[in-house]
């Protein structure tokens, strides 16, 4: 019979590379073969299309183990052995959320915009098995039974459903077929036993990309440790995971993650289960970062708020270590869509001050978690509400923002330097590692200065000084100083934004430039990709109406103003 697997995960660890492009708006998709873990036994001719096709024998495998065919002579002394398999075990039910983006796209809905944790009423979802599945009738038992075979990677599964196809009961010596065959089945004890392979490389490698370096309690990690696992956590992993694979099914998990989340926030009775619900929601952050600098951030800021409230608020996650550091990337992230917006921030500052004060600093640390050591990171929180206070009191005719606190941060940032540990000179690696940091944190504390002075200090219309675009090749030159192995560099996104839109010099807009589009390639988070037409937006706008007249804030304000019409609210995150 005729089998499509879908595109995903290898054996070898690797991501696959398909040689066919991905499939369009409208479902189209290459007819490649691709790679798959599953290989099933068929020596028997099978009719298809009024046509006679046969195969090789090959082995079926799964999770490495090996599951060996029934015996012919066993077969043939019980040709029922199939159907008192299948009597023995429970069936598996097509899962509802098993959506297809052309399902999406066909009824009209967008596929990448999602009403969660409660702003909208549930979508209902139905599943569209036409480009998912093949589909056969087996003869010679009292009920039809419709085998369904998927890839081996995501999402999906085996069925069993009334089928909606043409019989093949015509099948030659359907005993032999039916007696040399794998059982038409594969069954788990949970939805991650089933996707195991893919979760635990998740953890080998998925779940390290977004940190700067190796963290003892990392907030993406997948644990393993729940007992049940929850379903909506599964999916969220698979979603993540199925990006970095380039698999169609990521949409599917997405949708799925996003729904069941949506419920058991309605309905979860201890804290536990609010742990997990937040290491979902960080996960689908992280996934949503996969897709572009332009997203509903604040609507998984709200819900992640709203959760840890519920959970009893600081003092219900303070003794939690893995709760603290999540909290920690929570406040970060809400600074930095904050920092960029001038808008109010969602987490309140108490939430910051408690995780400093918690912050025992033996599981992580604010530069390996975000490329940001600490003490600039409480700057950026500072300043993120600051900004907030100075554009609502704008407008006002009889309020007037006191730029005291201001002038104090600036004084702080102009004598900050990097301190080198103890151990950066222990050897030739210690003393890279400590020169890469040193180069990250310059390029964060000029940024921020950049950041002062268009927010707090310049005037539309007046000319920039030389320090401040010097301040900007700086940073430039920071950041293209660390190592291209090392993943430090890139956590400078934000810093490097800031500088780009100062400097009229072509070859360092092109280092840039180049600089997005090799961290896009490298880490798959489209977030770097899609900053560069934010940076050449901004360039055009200084050559029509001139470069004194013209800064980031204008554009970043007219994205928001664009994306207005969506349900959600949309915002800019650089990291």
């Amino acid at each position: 019979m005729q089998i499509s697997w879908q595109p995903g995960f290898s054996l070898s660890r690797k991501p696959v590379r398909r040689s066919t492009g991905r499939r369009t708006k409208r479902g189209a998709r290459g007819n490649a073969a691709r790679p798959h873990t599953f290989v099933f036994i068929a020596d028997h001719p099978v009719r298809n299309h009024g046509e006679i096709h046969s195969s090789s024998v090959t082995t079926f495998t799964h999770s490495g183990a090996p599951v060996e065919p029934i015996p012919n002579d066993r077969a043939s002394s019980d040709p029922n052995n199939v159907k008192a398999f299948e009597e023995t075990q429970p069936s598996i039910e097509t899962p509802h959320w098993a959506l297809s983006d052309e399902s999406l796209i066909r009824s009209g809905e967008s596929p990448d915009l999602e009403p969660i944790y409660g702003t909208t009423e549930p979508r209902s979802y139905q599943y569209n098995s036409e480009d998912r599945c093949a589909s056969l009738r087996l003869p010679g038992s009292t009920t039809d039974r419709q085998l369904q075979i998927f890839g081996s990677n995501v999402g999906l599964g085996t069925s069993y459903k009334k089928p909606s196809v043409v019989a093949v009961s015509d099948l030659p010596n359907m005993s032999c077929f039916l007696s040399d065959s794998v059982p038409p089945r594969i069954l788990y004890n949970s939805l991650s036993q089933r996707f195991r392979p893919i979760l635990d490389r998740y953890n080998r490698e998925f779940c390290k990309i977004p940190l700067t370096s190796h963290l003892r309690i990392n907030p993406f990690r997948y644990r393993t440790d729940l007992d049940p696992e929850p379903i909506f956590l599964v999916h969220a992993v698979m979603a993540l995971a199925g990006h970095h694979v380039e698999s169609t099914s990521t949409q599917d998990h997405r949708h799925a993650a996003l729904k069941l989340l949506r419920e058991s926030l309605e309905t979860y009775r201890n804290a536990r289960d609010g742990y997990s619900m937040l290491d979902t929601i960080i996960i689908l952050f992280s996934l949503d970062e996969t897709q572009s600098t332009l997203g509903n951030w604040r609507t998984h800021l709200v819900g992640a708020y709203g959760l840890l409230e519920a959970c009893g608020g600081i003092e219900g996650w303070a003794t939690s270590a893995r709760a603290e550091v999540q909290v920690g990337l929570l406040t970060w992230w809400d600074a930095i869509i904050s920092l960029v917006s001038r808008e109010e921030c969602v987490f309140p500052y108490s939430y910051f001050e408690a995780v400093l004060s918690n912050h025992n600093g033996r599981g992580w640390d604010y530069f390996g978690l975000c490329g940001c050591p600490s003490n600039l990171v409480k700057i950026v929180m500072q300043l993120a509400r600051l900004s907030a206070e100075k554009r609502k009191s704008s407008p006002m005719r009889y309020v007037t923002f006191d730029p005291t606190v201001i002038s104090e941060i600036e004084r702080s940032l102009e004598s900050w330097h990097h301190i080198s540990p103890a151990t950066a000179f222990q050897d030739e690696e210690s003393m890279q590692k400590d020169q890469d940091s040193m180069h990250c944190s310059e390029a964060w504390r000029n940024g921020l200065l950049l950041y002062i002075y268009r927010v707090f200090q310049w005037e539309p219309g007046s000319s920039i000084s030389m320090h401040i675009l010097y301040r900007a090749r700086v940073i430039v030159d920071h950041v293209v100083a660390c190592r291209d192995e090392s993943m430090v560099s890139r956590q400078a996104l934000l810093p490097l934004f800031f500088a780009g839109c100062e400097l009229r010099d072509q070859s360092l807009r092109k280092k840039i430039v180049k600089f997005c589009s090799v961290w896009n390639e490298r880490t798959r988070y489209h977030m770097f990709s899609s900053t560069i037409p934010l940076l050449e937006e901004v360039w055009a706008e200084q050559e029509t109406k001139g470069f004194e007249n013209v800064w980031w804030g204008q554009v970043v304000d007219k994205q928001h103003i664009s994306e207005s019409g969506y349900p959600l609210q949309m915002r800019i995150c650089f990291g």
